[in-house]
C-alpha cells in the first residue's frame, strides 16, 4: 500500500475524487467575456474595461482543491455574492436604482463603464431599460432585473473590491445590461452605513439576445468563485467556501445586533425557532460526510512524497483534529444512522 501511495499522482487522484466531491465541484461553464456587445442605446465595449478575468469556471483539478484547502486553513476571508430580490417592471428597478445610488448622490457605472449621477441621468438611464433591447412594462409579473450584491469583509481595499466586481460582471453578464455602484462606510451617505465594502449590481433579467437570466444554486457558487477570482487578479486574497465545508455551524451576527452593541444598547430579543428533529439529523449526517472527506484527504496527503502536502496535512489536522478524531472513533453504521 506505501508504494502505491507514495507512486506519483496518487495524491492528485485522491484530492480530486475526494475534493471534488467535499467542495461540489464541477465543470460548470460560465459565459465567455465578449470585447463588444450591440444594441439600443449601447456602445463597443473597449478591451481595457473587459477586465481579465475571462471564461470563469468551477473546476476538479488537484492544484484548485489544494488551494481551497489551504484558504480554510488560513482561514481566508470568505466572499459575500447574493440576490437581494429584482424588479418586476421598470418601476420596481427605478426604486432600486434610486436606493443603491441613495438618489443620485453616488455614481453609477454601466456595462460600458459610463456613469450615471443626479436624478437626470438616473431618468435617463431608466428610459434606456425601459426602451433599449428588450422592452420592459411599467409593471410586470416577471422580475426583469436581479439584484445582485457582491461584499467583502471590513478593511478589505474598497477600489479593489469594485474593480473586482467590474471584471466579473463583464465576464458574466457580457451580453447583460448592468450598473454597479460600491458602497463603502466612508463614502455611503446612509446614516449606519456598512463597514463592509461592497458593490450593488443591478442586471437586466434579459439579455440583448433575449435569453433571460435564471440564477440556480450552481449559478450562484460559479459567481461566488468568479468573484473570488476576479479578487485575487486585484491583489485580495478571497475564498468561496461554505460554512459546512469549513465546518462552522453558526452564522455571523446580523448587522442589526452588531449596530446596537457598538451604540452600547441592549439587543431586543431574537426569537428563535427550534430546528426540526429531521433538519438536526440531515445537518449531522452531512456534516460527518465531510469529516469523512476530510479525514480521506489528510490521509493522502500526509503519504506524499511532496513536503508541501505534508505540511498541508498537519494544518488541516490542527485545524480540524478534534473533529477528526470524533469521527474515527465512529463506526460507518453509526453515522449513515
Amino acid at each position: 500500500m506505501a508504494n502505491q501511495v507514495n507512486k506519483p499522482g496518487y495524491v492528485n487522484s485522491v484530492l480530486v475524487d475526494w475534493g471534488a466531491s467535499l467542495f461540489n465541484q464541477r465543470a460548470i461553464s460560465a459565459p465567455s467575456a465578449k470585447k463588444s456587445m450591440t444594441g439600443v442605446f449601447l456602445r463597443p465595449r473597449r478591451r481595457a474595461e473587459v477586465g481579465a478575468v475571462g471564461r470563469v469556471g468551477v473546476t476538479a483539478d488537484a492544484k484548485v482543491i489544494r488551494g481551497k484547502l489551504g484558504s480554510i486553513v488560513r482561514r481566508t476571508p470568505q466572499v459575500v455574492v447574493k440576490i437581494s430580490g429584482g424588479g418586476k417592471g421598470i418601476k420596481h428597478i427605478k426604486a432600486h436604482l434610486d436606493y443603491i445610488s441613495r438618489n443620485g448622490k453616488l455614481e453609477l457605472e454601466d456595462q460600458s463603464g459610463e456613469t450615471i449621477k443626479g436624478r437626470k441621468e438616473l431618468n435617463d438611464l431608466r428610459g434606456e431599460w425601459q426602451d433599449g433591447g428588450f422592452p420592459i412594462a411599467d409593471e410586470s409579473d416577471m422580475r426583469e432585473a436581479f439584484n445582485v450584491i457582491l461584499s467583502m469583509p471590513e478593511g478589505t481595499d474598497p477600489i479593489a473590491v469594485k474593480r473586482a466586481a467590474r471584471d466579473f460582471a463583464a465576464a458574466e453578464f457580457a451580453k447583460h445590461q448592468y450598473v454597479m455602484v460600491l458602497h463603502t462606510f466612508d463614502t455611503d451617505p446612509e446614516p449606519e452605513p456598512s463597514p463592509n465594502p461592497h458593490v450593488h449590481l443591478c442586471v437586466k433579467a434579459r439579455s440583448m439576445d433575449g435569453v433571460r437570466l435564471h440564477p440556480r444554486k450552481a449559478d450562484l457558487q460559479r459567481w461566488r468563485e468568479g468573484f473570488a477570482h476576479a479578487l485575487g487578479e486585484h491583489g485580495i486574497e478571497a475564498a468561496a467556501t461554505n460554512r459546512l465545508q469549513r465546518l462552522e455551524r453558526l452564522r455571523g451576527e446580523r448587522l442589526s445586533v452588531r449596530r446596537m452593541k457598538e451604540r452600547g444598547q441592549a439587543p431586543s430579543k431574537i426569537p428563535q425557532s427550534k430546528a426540526a428533529p429531521e433538519r438536526v439529523a440531515k445537518a449531522k449526517q452531512a456534516e460527518a460526510t465531510v469529516l469523512r472527506r476530510y479525514r480521506d484527504i489528510v490521509r493522502a496527503l500526509a503519504s506524499s512524497g511532496d513536503a508541501e502536502d505534508r505540511k498541508l496535512a498537519m494544518a488541516i489536522s490542527e485545524r480540524i483534529g478534534e473533529k477528526l478524531r470524533d469521527v474515527g472513533r465512529h463506526k460507518s453504521s453509526d453515522i449513515e444512522r
